[in-house]
């Protein structure tokens, strides 16, 4: 109250000159301790700059679309209200100076803006739902519970501590204490994952206070150093040295020694990245400095990490990599910063260009990303606007350079790149929690400033990678046989159960769930609800998915108000986009976008308000915007029709231009800008027909389409560079015609598409008329015909490598290929629908098809005339050869996919399709009309092309596919191993959320490489169908055997290839697997492999045709069940979400939880008019063991991944049905195994990649449900077969060493079911154990499976589990002899055991009497137990096991003095020699020698340590052993 009057009553005079003691001069002419103080002085937003001496006025509110009045981020909005000056009315306040920076006035009211706790990076929640362990203790966690054993006191400073900094002037060891402070408090965060304790740093009050502390303490040690003798100065540094902990003292010193190495060798440090010992074992640093406790830390833990916890490695390796990058420093241009590279000028000043810095070093040069975040909050719009340009650099330079990398880039390489940047770590970290990058985004969204705006909204531009995902989609929208795309929310797995074997490949799961993206304009806000939601939880959501959280804090209403408000071109453009990729993001948020009041109306009106003769980007971009809409939902398309949306945004298509030279004298960027147009406006109308409307339009558009689509004068288009905008609007053009071919009713069986009528189609759906397609069926043909044009023929020779080709040569090459594909596929469309659905009714009738139009002979006749395939007479025609000397059309594109770019390997594929399956068709037609029509050819001579036609054009070209053929599979076989490699750490990928391919290199699943690996994925199954329909499979030749061994591997090569938009063509290659001439094949493939291998049993029955087909409809049924099936969303019978529903019925604010387990009964399809797919609710792609499912998963197929039970027994499916499917299963499994066997060493299969834990897993989970499948004579035989086959695998790997992942520092523990399956494995061996001491009275089958599991190359936790299970169990004599296993006897022996806890298990076993009846019975247990306790107890042993062999040896004999009955189990441990080892004891007349069997004893003598209990019990087993041997 005393301040309070005395501020009164100071005059503004008095005020202004006690303020300029402290702040200094107008000019702010400041020293650099001075410049720190001022950190805490930042002065936010919307603080008036003028001299407050009238009343405070009152807060002027505006109206903010996001609440951020909770939070102190709302301080731009509101002039500053001190609490002490509330109610003074009185106070008399001036009209304020001149200066910008004159905060005199109100100075002695202005406390320090009180930071919130700076936390380290927290990757525990990603760590835990991929491992659900614990992170691993710190060198910061070490050295405070030392400091803490130690006594809080050594930490604090005293007056001598104050000479801590001796090493900066003596080059000492010793780091000074204020570095110490520091070292727990701030300059070690890139050590750990998780929240870090409490340092010392926290308990000062703000970080500003805490820098100039140390700045302060720096310069009193320099100057008490200078006034000290050297005496003095070691007096000084011993004290220190004794009360320091000597854990801590040699971190500091190592600290130390790498300071003064860089200070004397600063080019080096300058011009080399350094690389941390992490990056040697797979994942590697940026190239920046990194801190000596970092490099030490990494050495001292191991983070070479060969142990079994592979992902865990993972894990570690990219924690460190993305805290690496918070050091980072950038400059303007989004180049990282090394030390020394780039200086701050001289004539700059450092603390005026630094003061604003609020943590790192003020005068280094450069901007850390979470200083260019912070510098956003500046009072200078251009510093904030200098802020937002730095980010947007550096983020699309990051995503530029991650873009570029190959999808399969290895991080293990980078080391050897030289000055190699992680860019995915630079990503991930500036859109992860720390920065609250977002937060500032969306505050600086509602700047003042336009300029601050704009450069806001080209950082939004760049975090939702708008430039990238749309070039990914503008190269999707081109592929005909894609005609949906797919949404780009992040996804992650969902964590494998036991339900389904624990087989990786569950649904995918959205990371926000999509009831927590709530617009605001969807909330039901009251009283009670109001306070519960708060800027944190939208933190968290924006945390999960960055575009999702965007749309939480209220985005769409700002950006509706930002184009209500007349911006710029530049930023309407960017608004717009951001619209797009938030409409792209899931159904959520295209809802949000549709239903935001008045943002779509607007976006129209700004359509219609800008009609000019100039076509801006933001038009393009606004019929994009709507295309998208009308994609995401079926019914938003019957809305823009209906409301005059459509119309309004397509009018251009019927816009006539007469001449195409008006349209190329226009000028290059005119043509792109209406190119762009008309192809948006083209894949509008497209989208509309998918839909089922505005088919009608056809008649009124189709002539001004025409110039577009008859081909014009390539010459010309090549001489005014646009042949690329040219081909465009006519490759758009001939999509749109296939769109409307397959609105085309059946020409013969008149169905009127009746099963294709969409639920919300209603009666508006529209069907095309097959009166157009004559006319466009010629227009189609003029491109057939032009293809032997001179000009088209020179571009594919130079493309082929005859001839030099420009760059602009090659955009028009694949041009054209786009332009070919296109109205390849239109062709094969219009076919498609000429050919009968009901063959059978068409039968009945006597002719498969009664008349044949006029158009289908003309195609197939110019199809051959224009040399589009190789039709050579002669029987030995090799791919690529034709008689005239010149390649055949086929030939071309195929070399053009191995040789050319990703786009023009992807247009050539595409061209190869449709004119596969133009020739298709025609075969199919002329064939079914053969009959019916009377002459289908009278009009023309015979000639030798009619000829063909009538013969067949697919017979003719047979040779040439069978080369194509065997070209793609190979391509296919190395494009699985892409797919495979994007989805790391087995749930989606480092840093999902935003950005191209959720983080991944190259792009991942949003990469062209993707998507050409699926065009060859697709391309290859049309070939097997056509090669499947061909073949003979009867009498197979030796070819055909090899080609049907190929095309197996191939087709499992495409099931784990496809993504969720190639759910039909994973179908068609389970067909292909599962065809019966197909099973029988594998049935003869299995044959010859058992005879093959001597010692394994042959079959001595055969499957019949019966037997094949169930086979093949049960297991068909099954992987469409287990992996094809969509989990939909769970409705009530309101239609409303029930999981949504559930925030406002609570009135709680938190976050919705992401259920698993959604019953799929009783459920509503969400949207069944979406051409857009979701990542989420779905499997694919599979993951790489999917064969394996049969006979791994317990609970039926249909409820696979959905149903989940504490119990077991509640999730196992019905006995029987089980038994069906694991036993076609088995056969499935050995005979693509068998199949496998034989194929080349380089073609990989996808059978051999799966590795052998999971093979030998999935034989144990098949016994789970109980003895049906291994009491059945043929599946059992099978199954035996397979546990041969595994274990002759499992022997090579043991003696070869075939060790691809070493698991420890042994190599011998390589099958790590606990680490590669799950890590509650152990449970899961105890339930299998307990089934076997149950119910299968020792059976030989079953027992070998179990054994296995005490194999020597089996994880030490696993091994345990399994013994201490059999001995609890007392089923120990039900395992199998030693040479009954069906892996070799010394993979169970060698090397000796030696975890103690084993060890100690056997000693258990055998004192407790469950090892009785397996002696009597000869059991593995007991042979183990021997083997084992003799090699350890009677080998010389130091320390530790030392101790342990004498425990041993005590509880042994302690045993055999209570227990006579084990007197010849313990004769047997001491005689025990392994008959196989050269150094076994030596035999002297049929016994062993005395001598040996002398020293062991001695041993027992030894470990009795004088007790003479166990002493006598040694001299008895000395008489025992005595008298038999005589």
């Amino acid at each position: 109250m005393e301040k309070k009057q005395s501020s009164k009553a100071s005059s503004p005079g008095e005020m202004k000159r006690k303020t300029k003691v402290i702040v200094g001069t107008d000019a702010l002419h400041l020293n650099e301790g001075d410049a720190s103080s001022l950190i805490g002085g930042i002065v936010e937003k919307g603080i008036s700059d003028k001299s407050m001496l009238g009343p405070t006025p009152p807060p002027r509110p505006t109206v903010l679309p996001f609440p951020v009045a909770r939070h102190r981020s709302a301080l731009p909005y509101r002039s500053p209200v001190n609490s002490n000056l509330g109610g003074n009315e009185d106070v008399d306040y001036g009209d304020g100076g001149d200066d910008v920076m004159n905060f005199e006035p109100i100075k002695p009211y202005a406390n320090p803006v009180e930071r919130k706790k700076k936390k380290e990076m927290d990757f525990s929640k990603w760590a835990e739902k991929e491992l659900g362990v614990n992170r691993t203790r710190t060198v910061r966690e070490t050295m405070e519970a030392s400091t803490r054993k130690n006594g809080s006191n050594k930490l604090h400073p005293q007056p001598k501590p104050l000479l801590g900094n001796l090493k900066t002037e003596q080059e000492s060891v010793l780091g000074n204490l204020t570095e110490q402070e520091f070292v727990l408090g701030k300059n070690d965060m890139q050590i750990q994952a998780g929240p870090s304790p409490k340092s010392l740093a926290d308990n000062v009050q703000n970080e500003q206070v805490s820098m100039s502390l140390e700045t302060q303490i720096d310069e009193e040690n320099r100057a008490r150093l200078q006034g000290m003798s050297a005496d003095e100065i070691a007096e000084a540094q011993a004290e220190i040295m004794g009360r320091l902990d000597p854990a801590l003292l040699n971190v500091l010193k190592r600290r130390g020694e790498e300071k003064l190495r860089k200070q004397r060798s600063p080019s080096s440090d300058n011009n080399e990245p350094k690389i941390s010992p992490s990056s040697q074992s797979g994942m590697s640093h940026v190239d920046t400095t990194i801190t000596s406790n970092h490099t030490n830390t990494a050495e001292e833990n191991g983070l070479e990490q060969n142990s079994g916890q592979a992902s865990l490695s993972l894990w570690t390796a990219w924690r460190e990599r993305v805290e690496a990058a918070r050091e980072l420093r950038f400059s303007l241009d989004g180049t990282v910063i090394l030390n020394g590279s780039h200086q701050i000028p001289k004539s700059s000043n450092v603390s005026e260009r630094d003061f604003l810095r609020t943590e790192g070093d003020p005068g280094a040069a450069g901007y850390t990303i979470k200083e260019a975040v912070s510098l956003t909050r500046s009072v200078i719009p251009g510093q904030r606007s200098l802020s937002l340009h730095l980010l947007s650099t550096v983020l699309d330079k990051a995503l530029q350079n991650i873009h570029q990398m190959q999808v399969q880039f290895d991080r293990r390489d980078a080391n050897k790149v030289e000055k190699s940047i992680d860019w995915e770590a630079v990503w991930a970290y500036a859109l992860g929690p720390e920065p609250e990058l977002i937060l500032s985004l969306r505050l600086c969204l509602d700047d003042n400033h336009s300029s601050v705006v704009l450069a806001c909204a080209k950082v939004l531009h760049c975090i939702l990678s708008y430039d990238v995902n749309e070039n990914f989609f503008d190269i999707s929208e081109k592929i005909a046989t894609r005609h949906k795309d797919t949404f780009t929310a992040p996804v992650f797995r969902s964590k494998p159960e036991i339900a389904v074997g624990f087989l990786r490949g569950g649904f995918w799961k959205y990371n926000a769930k999509p009831s927590n993206i709530l617009a605001l304009d969807e909330e039901i806000i009251d009283d009670e609800t109001e306070g519960k939601r708060t800027i944190q939880d939208d933190v968290v959501v924006a945390g999960q998915d960055f575009a999702a959280g965007l749309v939480r804090m209220g985005i769409l209403p700002r950006l509706r108000y930002l184009l209500e408000s007349d911006p710029t071109a530049a930023l309407e453009e960017y608004i717009i986009s951001l619209l797009i990729a938030i409409a792209r993001h899931s159904p959520k948020c295209a809802n949000a976008v549709k239903n935001c009041q008045r943002l779509i109306q607007t976006v129209v009106s700004r359509f219609i308000a800008k009609e000019s003769v100039e076509i801006q980007p933001s038009k393009i971009k606004s019929v994009r915007l709507l295309k998208v809409l009308a994609q995401s939902d079926g019914r938003n398309c019957v809305g823009f029709i209906k409301n005059g949306s459509f119309q309004t945004m397509t009018w251009h298509l019927y816009q006539s231009i007469s001449f195409l030279d008006k349209w190329v004298k226009s000028g290059k960027e005119n043509c792109q800008l209406s190119s762009a147009l008309m192809v948006e406006q083209l894949r509008f109308w497209k989208v509309c027909i998918q839909h089922g409307h505005c088919v009608s339009y056809f008649s009124d558009i189709f002539p001004n389409l025409c110039i577009w689509l008859n081909p014009p004068i390539i010459e010309k288009l090549i001489e005014n560079d646009v042949l690329s905008e040219f081909a465009s609007i006519t490759t758009e053009g001939y999509l749109v015609l296939e769109a409307l071919a397959r609105r085309l009713p059946s020409l013969f069986s008149q169905k009127n598409l009746s099963n294709q009528i969409s639920e919300y189609s209603g009666d508006d759906t529209e069907f095309w008329s097959w009166s157009h397609v004559g006319p466009m069926v010629d227009i189609a043909l003029k491109w057939i015909v032009m293809k032997s044009d001179p000009s088209i023929c020179n571009l594919f020779e130079m493309e082929n490598g005859v001839g030099v080709l420009l760059v602009s040569q090659d955009l028009s090459v694949t041009s054209l290929l786009w332009v070919y594909s296109a109205v390849m596929h239109m062709l094969s469309r219009v076919l498609e629908k000429v050919i009968p659905d009901d063959t059978v009714h068409s039968h009945e009738s006597g002719s498969l098809v009664p008349w044949l139009p006029e158009f289908v002979p003309k195609v197939g006749l110019e199809i051959i005339k224009n040399g589009f395939m190789d039709l050579s007479d002669t029987n030995d025609a090799k791919h690529g050869k034709d008689p005239n000397g010149s390649g055949s059309f086929i030939e071309k594109l195929c070399h053009l996919r191995s040789q050319g770019t990703c786009e023009t390997s992807l247009a050539s594929v595409c061209c190869l399709q449709g004119l596969v399956g133009i020739i298709v068709s025609i075969d199919k037609l002329i064939m079914l009309a053969r009959t019916g029509v009377q002459t289908p050819f009278q009009n023309y001579t015979s000639t030798r092309e009619e000829k063909i036609l009538k013969d067949g054009i697919l017979g003719g070209c047979l040779v040439e596919l069978r080369s194509v053929q065997n070209t793609f599979m190979k391509l296919v076989a190395s494009d699985w191993h892409l797919v495979q490699s994007i989805e790391m750490f087995g749930r989606g990928g480092p840093a999902p959320g935003v950005g191209v391919g959720w983080g991944a290199s190259g792009g991942g699943y949003w990469s062209a490489t993707f998507l050409l690996s699926q065009a060859d994925s697709r391309f290859l199954i049309d070939l097997l169908e056509i090669w499947k329909s061909v073949s003979n499979f009867d009498i197979p030749t030796e070819e055909e055997m090899t080609l049907t061994m190929l095309a197996i591997n191939s087709s499992l090569g495409v099931c784990v290839t496809a993504g969720p938009t190639e759910v039909t063509y994973v179908k068609k290659a389970i067909n292909i697997l599962l065809d019966v001439s197909v099973l029988k094949y594998l049935d003869l493939r299995i044959r010859r492999f058992l005879f093959s291998n001597k010692g394994v049993k042959v079959f001595d029955w055969e499957y019949k045709e019966e037997d094949y087909l169930l086979f093949s409809e049960t297991l068909a049924s099954h992987f469409n069940n287990r992996w094809l099936s969509v989990k939909k969303k769970l409705k009530d019978s309101d239609g409303n979400n029930l999981s949504g529903s559930k925030l406002l019925k609570n009135g709680k604010g938190s976050l919705d939880t992401i259920y698993e387990d959604l019953d799929t009964s009783h459920m509503i399809s969400q949207d069944c008019t979406s051409l857009v797919v979701e990542w989420a609710h779905q499997r694919l792609p599979l993951p790489i063991s999917w064969f394996l499912s049969p006979i791994s998963t317990l609970c039926d197929s249909k409820q696979a991944g959905l149903k989940k039970s504490s119990n077991l027994q509640d999730l196992i499916q019905d006995p029987g049905d089980f038994l069906v499917v694991s036993q076609a299963g088995l056969f499935f499994l050995l005979g693509i195994e068998a199949l496998s066997s034989f194929l080349p060493d380089d073609i990989p299969s996808p059978v051999k990649t799966v590795s052998l834990v999971w093979k030998l897993h999935s034989l144990s989970m098949i016994l789970l449900v109980g003895m049906g499948v291994i009491e059945d004579e043929r599946s059992r035989a099978i199954y035996e077969a397979l546990q041969d086959l595994y274990g002759n695998f499992l022997h090579q790997a043991t003696s070869c060493n075939l060790l691809t992942e070493p698991r420890n520092e042994n190599n011998v523990e390589f099958l790590a079911f606990q680490s590669e399956i799950h890590e509650t494995y152990s449970t899961f061996i105890e339930t299998l154990v307990e089934q076997f001491s149950a119910i299968s009275y020792g059976d030989l089958v079953y027992g070998r499976q179990v054994a296995v599991y005490l194999h020597r190359c089996v994880e030490a936790p696993v091994r345990l589990a399994t013994w201490n299970t059999l001995t609890n169990s007392r089923v120990l004599e039900l395992l199998p002899p030693l040479e009954n296993c069906f892996t070799d006897a010394e993979g169970y022996l060698e090397p000796v055991e030696d975890d103690f806890g084993i060890l100690e298990a056997y000693a258990k076993s055998w004192t407790s009497g469950a090892l009785d009846r397996a002696a009597s019975r000869g059991s593995l247990a007991y042979t183990l137990v021997l083997h084992h306790l003799s090699a350890f107890i009677f080998n010389s042993c130091t320390g530790d096991k030392l101790l342990l062999r004498n425990k041993l040896s005590r509880s042994l004999l302690l045993d055999f003095s209570l227990k006579q009955q084990h007197e010849a189990m313990m004769l047997n441990l001491i005689q025990y020699n392994k008959p196989s080892t050269s150094d076994r004891i030596k035999q002297e007349d049929g016994s062993p020698a005395w001598n040996a069997i002398e020293k062991r004893l001695v041993l027992l003598n030894e470990a009795c340590e004088t007790n003479s209990s166990l002493l006598a019990a040694v001299e008895k087993l000395r008489y025992s052993l005595k008298n038999k041997m005589l």
